[in-house]
């Protein structure tokens, strides 16, 4: 939050305090998202998850000090998802694959310094080929 918006807020507060209601500051700006796409062999094709044995994408997002801030999983004929709510900054992202118990059946693709901004959507987009994933 730049301290142009801080000041503001905090006049505004200290200005209403007169009338004995309360105040709460708030930052204008939209959170950024994160897309991570995905194919097997090159393909979207839903029949790729079923000659796989492939159930769903998992994806981890960590921040620039290493903390864990998203993990979700979907269904692998989604062949994608989306990650909001992150603040604008540096995240390292990875993704692998799963079976239908949960199993991870795939290499762990690691994008490092994945840049989300405020108000945008980054688009990271993993391919796995087929020696890639676990028979």
């Amino acid at each position: 939050m730049k301290l142009s918006k801080v000041l503001s807020g905090l006049a505004g507060c200290v200005l209403s305090t007169a009338s004995l209601t309360g105040c709460i500051i708030v930052d204008g700006d939209d959170d950024g998202s994160l897309t991570v796409s995905m194919t097997i062999d090159g393909s979207d094709a839903a029949w790729e998850c079923f000659d796989h044995d492939v159930s769903g994408l998992a994806v981890s997002v960590e921040d620039e000090a290493g903390f864990l801030v998203a993990e979700e999983v979907t269904d692998c004929e989604d062949f994608g998802l989306t990650i909001g709510g992150l603040s604008e900054g540096y995240y390292d992202v990875e993704v692998w694959l799963v079976d239908f118990d949960g199993h991870t059946i795939s290499d762990i693709v690691r994008v490092e310094g994945v840049d989300v901004l405020d108000g945008h959507d980054t688009l990271v987009d993993v391919d796995f080929p087929w020696t890639w994933i676990d028979p």
